[in-house]
């Protein structure tokens, strides 16, 4: 497991793993749907993402709960949304 504090955008450009299982998204909501586009062609099949208060970006929501897209996603306790990548 690694952890990176800063600004995402810029911590998470350089220096990544080939394969990503699990994200955590808890930062700046506006910022998720650029986050996950940056991270996105790391993301392994059944990779978990959790992003704490999702609701606060709805871009992000109405991407990955759209199937096509290669998501499956549920909200979980009310402000967390839970996805599996798909594929």
């Amino acid at each position: 497991m690694e952890i990176r504090a800063g600004d995402a955008l810029q911590t998470l450009a350089f220096d990544m793993p080939e394969n990503i299982d699990l994200l955590v998204l808890d930062g700046a909501k506006a910022l998720y749907p650029e986050i996950l586009a940056l991270l996105e062609s790391r993301l392994r099949p059944g990779a978990i993402i959790v992003a704490d208060d999702a609701d606060y970006s709805p871009d992000y929501l109405a991407y990955i709960r759209s199937t096509s897209n290669g998501y499956v996603s549920v909200p979980f306790g009310g402000d967390v949304e839970v996805t599996l990548r798909l594929g």
